[in-house]
């Protein structure tokens, strides 16, 4: 007898087949659940499929719609395909196009430039969006009561930290806030200089990366979408030298895959990594007497009262529930890529021989 017996499946009651298909489907996630059964169904109409598609579609959007035929008619079908090679052939070549990033500077000239009766609430978005690598949906589900990540897409809570300026920032948004709100989601309308009962929908919290960009005057601000403050929040992580353990707990990462590839585009890796390929190679006879060089990266520190880098009491910092000293840490570092106290050009002496120099330049921003 074979393993399969099609006349089992005739034989069995459409109320029990019903409630077996029932079953089978809630394992899918609810929030997309329409999008797998209309995937699945398109599938099943459609001849030569991924042919069709691919001259019409991108290759990353092919792979997102075999991951759902895929799991659809695992459950439908009990069939798994795993053969991937026709999508790796369609992307050959091809290059994901990112949402673009904030760099440290421009992150401080909005907060400090932008006027907080049009941007206060974008402010403390970006705020929250960097220090917490936050999501657009996780930030429109964030409440007064606990700042804190809920039901984030991976399933992995997070926690973090908001501190020195940046928490005056918030509180100035929080005084700000209306009682008359009819949900306790933290974050309301903003219009001149007030906050309405409106809470702040996903949508707008998708568009605020490009509000900034335009307030910036930066090229291009229609490729700063709602993922950009995620990206900006791993990307200053990774130029800060923090390492694979700490970028996948900012981000709640399971794979190392995507903390990984910020470690290898990030500007400040590079820039050591040339650094050591060119003091490998002598391109002089003998070295010079002295050598003085300028380090163009200031040193930063975001809180006067915090300078030892130790976690400070609760009455100087904004915290969350369940906080770790290491989410503090993670936090800090990436905090303090973000400079909004004067900055400090260290000046580095080299091959000086009984020559002893003292320098203390500071450059105050005004």
């Amino acid at each position: 007898m074979s393993n399969f017996d099609p006349s089992f499946v005739e034989l069995t009651p459409p109320e029990l087949s019903l409630i077996a298909q029932n079953a089978t489907e809630n394992i899918l996630p609810e929030k997309s659940k329409r999008s797998y059964i209309s995937t699945y169904d398109e599938f099943i109409k459609m001849l030569c499929y991924f042919s069709e598609l691919s001259a019409k579609l991108k290759p990353s959007t092919l792979w997102s719609r075999f991951s759902m035929i895929k799991i659809m008619l695992k459950i439908r079908n009990n069939v798994d395909i795993m053969s991937r090679n026709v999508l790796k052939r369609q992307s050959d070549g091809f290059t994901s196009k990112k949402s673009k990033i904030l760099t440290s500077d421009e992150v401080e000239k909005f907060l400090n430039e932008a006027p907080d009766d049009r941007y206060l609430a974008t402010k403390v978005a970006l705020i929250f969006g960097v220090v917490g690598a936050c999501r657009r949906e996780e930030l429109a589900n964030i409440t007064l009561k606990d700042i804190e990540i809920p039901n984030t897409k991976n399933k992995i809570p997070r926690s973090f930290v908001v501190e020195g300026y940046f928490l005056r920032i918030v509180q100035k948004y929080m005084n700000q806030r209306t009682q008359k709100g009819k949900t306790d989601r933290f974050f309301q309308n903003y219009q001149k200089g007030k906050c309405t009962a409106q809470a702040i929908g996903m949508n707008k919290f998708g568009n605020m990366p490009k509000e900034i960009a335009t307030f910036l005057g930066l090229p291009d601000a229609e490729s700063y979408t709602g993922h950009s403050f995620r990206r900006t929040s791993a990307t200053l992580l990774a130029d800060s030298g923090a390492d694979l353990t700490s970028l996948k707990r900012l981000g709640g990462w399971k794979s190392d895959k995507v903390a990984e590839s910020y470690i290898g585009d990030s500007l400040n890796n590079k820039l050591e990594t040339g650094k050591k390929i060119t003091q490998s190679i002598n391109l002089r006879s003998s070295p010079s007497p002295s050598h003085v060089e300028e380090n163009v990266r200031p040193s930063t520190s975001v809180d006067n009262d915090n300078s030892s880098g130790q976690i400070p009491s609760t009455s100087k910092r904004h915290c969350v529930s369940n906080l770790q000293e290491q989410s503090y840490e993670i936090n800090n570092s990436l905090s303090q890529t973000v400079n909004m106290q004067p900055k400090t050009f260290p000046v580095s002496i080299k091959n000086c021989n009984n020559f002893n120099v003292y320098v203390n330049y500071n450059f105050y921003k005004k």
